[in-house]
């Protein structure tokens, strides 16, 4: 038996990641490590912290993928994989969906000599996605319910990052891609649905690691560096207001912290392109003119601001896009992304 720290560094992170304390803790949908080991099993010493729904983990072992439901419980040390060839493998351990934290206080593995691989180099293309319930994989699982409203028995069951299209994007391109996106968020404070009823926007959690009103939060450090930015917020930015696009003073007030927010997550990042694109879950169209808007004022194609719609932009779906949809998205978006000039991905 070997037990490791979550900080070896043959264990790599994907995702805004808190390593603080010999521990790894998951806080947005999708982060996730990875690694390479010799053995034949796989466990992991981990706790969750809930404040939503019951948990359910996802893993990936040698391309096939695992969930394990915990419910609410705080135990969540798990075996991952067992009874493997004692040979080389390749583990993802990731937090499908939202809801709670998944903290790793040591990786256990067994086999006549266990012992961690070296990881391949990691895509040299980098993308960080800041995005709503459709980024995070929200309902992606619910394959039943193509082009139909979301079920009513959905209590997050079907949510999986693995299958949204930022994890997606991140296999086809191929890019290393952080998703720091929550179901629900607006760009205001008070707007959306993200912790209801005092509900939090973009503007308060995008420089956040742990980013939960319900537990201590703590800023990212931005250490990340993408060549390219994500931004795919507004489909929740109606409510409670559903005429706030459509009037002229506080249509300027939204494009406006837009804006500010994104030109300083660029600067952040070292002057990255931007690409605003809303998804195929049905939308007004006024939302996707304010995009139009916001390139502009951040530059347009000149200064690396893109506005990209996909070909069902808005109208494809009345619930969350499942799995056929995300891949449709993928498809779309990365191949705008290989349409891009190649000094985009220079660092």
């Amino acid at each position: 038996m070997l037990k490791l720290s979550p900080l070896d560094k043959n264990i790599r992170y994907t995702g805004r990641v808190d390593l603080s304390d010999e521990k790894a803790t998951f806080c947005w949908p999708g982060s996730q490590l990875t690694f390479r080991f010799k053995g034949t099993s796989v466990k992991i010493e981990a706790k969750n912290d809930n404040f939503g729904a019951g948990t359910i983990i996802g893993a990936v072992v040698d391309g096939e993928e695992k969930s394990f439901d915990i419910g609410w419980s705080q135990d969540a040390d798990l075996t991952i994989a067992d009874g493997l060839e004692d040979a080389g493998h390749e583990i993802v351990v990731y937090k499908r969906m939202e809801g709670h934290y998944l903290t790793i206080s040591a990786i256990i593995l067994e086999g006549e000599d266990p012992k961690l691989l070296p990881l391949p180099e990691k895509p040299h293309k980098r993308i960080e996605v800041y995005g709503d319930s459709v980024s995070a994989g929200s309902v992606t699982d619910c394959v039943d319910y193509v082009g139909k409203p979301d079920p009513a028995d959905n209590r997050g069951q079907y949510d999986n990052a693995w299958h949204a299209y930022p994890q997606l994007v991140a296999k086809m391109l191929p890019a290393e891609v952080y998703d720091t996106s929550q179901g629900g968020i607006a760009i205001f404070d008070k707007t959306g649905w993200f912790e209801m009823p005092d509900t939090k926007g973009v503007e308060s959690c995008y420089k956040m690691l742990r980013y939960s009103s319900y537990r201590p939060r703590s800023e990212w450090d931005f250490s990340f560096k993408p060549h390219v930015i994500v931004f795919a917020v507004g489909q929740n930015d109606a409510n409670p207001d559903p005429d706030v696009i459509t009037r002229p003073d506080s249509r300027k007030r939204w494009i406006d912290k837009y804006v500010e927010i994104a030109s300083d997550v660029r600067e952040r990042a070292g002057g990255a392109a931007i690409v605003l694109a809303l998804t195929v879950l049905q939308h007004a169209p006024e939302w996707d003119d304010a995009l139009d808007d916001i390139a502009k004022l951040l530059g347009g194609e000149e200064k690396r601001a893109y506005h990209f719609r996909y070909k069902r932009c808005g109208a494809a779906t009345p619930g969350h896009p499942r799995i056929s949809e995300q891949i449709e998205m993928a498809e779309e978006l990365t191949e705008f992304l290989r349409g891009l000039p190649e000094d985009v991905w220079q660092d």
